[in-house]
């Protein structure tokens, strides 16, 4: 019997894409041959596949039984050649990321450089937002959140806690006396982002108890590192987080106050979707980025120390 496993991803790739169009743009073919290849297939088995209509593709009750074979053969598929590759020390393949604005802008791309160092032949496609998008249905292996949806059908691995630094540049500090406690905010200009601060209510907690203030200035803005950049400049008093602040700190170009209150803690994962064989390029992608927060604990707290802090 003649091998229909290109007609078999053709066929898979426009019901996940959702389009013939789409599909050639995902496999890097002719949409002319995804056609011929859809057709070949519904030729062989004497039957219809898919109800096409100028608004959408429907599968047929046939067409729905023959993808999940289509899926799990094309799937085995390139498991056996990752294997091999694997065990010639050569793994290959795209590996799609998507992470939060800043923290990619951060240091994602010394993760990916790293990477790429020891894997050249795995290729890299990555995504800066600041949404959750539906991994699956996005074709994305690996996500790194802030938070965790209801998802059942995905993995979440804690890389750490994120917490912010009360901040400002050293000539800041010197024209304004930096404050002993959180009231005394009151008296600074304070950068603030709007995105995640609408109200402008800054959480702090100590032995005390927990308190709030509201940020007063002259600048909001909805980007960590533009904020990070003014604080440098001294404009203001910045909240920032502790991977956007630690690189400048370490640097001398700004500086903590209110040591001892301590911001809430936020929990970032790296995410992806169960599957029950986890494809090679994948799982090193995940450990290398595992790792590389390990080897860097003073940009996440690790969850150890945040469950002793806000108890």
């Amino acid at each position: 019997m003649k091998d229909y496993l290109s007609e078999m991803r053709s066929f898979a790739a426009v019901i996940k894409q959702g389009s013939f169009t789409n599909a050639a743009r995902a496999t890097g073919v002719s949409k002319g041959l995804i056609s011929q290849h859809v057709k070949r297939l519904e030729d062989v088995l004497g039957a219809q596949l898919l109800f096409r209509s100028t608004r959408k593709l429907e599968l047929t009750e046939i067409g729905a039984t023959f993808l999940e074979y289509c899926e799990t053969i094309t799937q085995s598929a390139d498991a056996a050649f990752e294997a091999v590759e694997a065990l010639r020390g050569e793994p290959v393949g795209t590996v799609r990321i998507t992470v939060p604005v800043s923290f990619g802008e951060m240091f994602l791309q010394d993760i990916i450089v790293a990477f790429q160092q020891t894997h050249p032949r795995i290729q890299i496609e990555m995504e800066l937002e600041n949404t959750f998008r539906d991994l699956q249905s996005a074709h994305i292996d690996i996500a790194i959140r802030a938070g965790l949806t209801d998802d059942p059908d995905q993995v979440a691995i804690p890389l750490g806690q994120l917490s912010e630094l009360i901040c400002a540049s050293p000539e800041y500090w010197k024209a304004h006396p930096k404050p002993q406690t959180p009231a005394d905010l009151a008296h600074h200009n304070c950068l603030v982002n709007f995105q995640y601060y609408k109200d402008r209510k800054w959480v702090f907690f100590s032995d005390d108890g927990p308190t709030s203030i509201t940020a007063e200035g002259n600048l909001r803005l909805n980007h960590y590192p533009l904020i990070r950049n003014a604080t440098v400049q001294g404009l203001g008093v910045a909240r920032l987080p502790r991977y956007v602040a630690m690189p400048e700190i370490r640097a001398g170009r700004i500086e903590t106050a209110l040591e001892n209150y301590r911001s809430p803690l936020r929990p970032i994962y790296l995410v992806y979707p169960y599957q029950g064989n986890l494809p090679i390029k994948n799982r090193l992608m995940i450990d290398f980025i595992r790792n590389w927060f390990a080897d860097r604990p003073d940009l996440l707290e690790t969850t150890s120390a945040s469950q002793s802090d806000q108890n």
